[in-house]
């Protein structure tokens, strides 16, 4: 009696076994699967934010060219002739004698800056060292860039 109370028994835990194993491989893969759901919870975050960016990013760049085509037909319509020889020749000279004109006047700033450093005792070079700073190269820079790479570019369409 005893021996088959404990067949019983043993085969009843056998066969529970199983299924104890099944529960524990069970609650394996759903921290498993949870674990995977919340990795591609995260991809696909760094994804839109991803996504958010490349759409500023090209909008930037929409906006940019939205603005240089602007430019572009701006300059083109200032460029077209009026058929009046004054009116003509008045448009075509304005920009450049604005140009001249503040250059002139730049030039004329520094040498008087020039010539009252000269008169405070300063030497030559120290003088045209203290007067010609930081802005003044960053000025200058500006200057040679348009000119010179408007000049590349009307080589480069020709």
């Amino acid at each position: 009696m005893i021996i088959s109370l404990l067949s019983m028994l043993g085969g009843g835990l056998l066969r529970l076994l199983p299924e104890l194993f099944g529960f524990l491989n069970k609650r394996s893969d759903n921290a498993h699967e949870l674990a995977m759901l919340d990795r591609q919870f995260q991809l696909e975050q760094t994804r839109a934010a991803s996504r958010q960016a490349l759409a500023e990013f090209q909008g930037g760049v929409d906006e940019t060219l939205a603005l240089l085509d602007a430019q572009k037909s701006a300059l083109q319509g200032q460029m077209q002739l009026s058929g009046v020889p004054w009116a003509d020749a008045l448009n075509v000279l304005v920009r450049p004698v604005a140009t001249y004109y503040v250059l002139l006047m730049y030039g004329l700033a520094k040498l008087a800056m020039f010539m009252v450093a000269r008169q405070a005792d300063i030497g030559g070079w120290e003088a045209i060292l203290k007067i010609y700073d930081a802005e003044d190269r960053a000025i200058l820079s500006g200057i040679l860039a348009f000119w010179f790479v408007g000049r590349a570019l009307r080589e480069r369409g020709k």
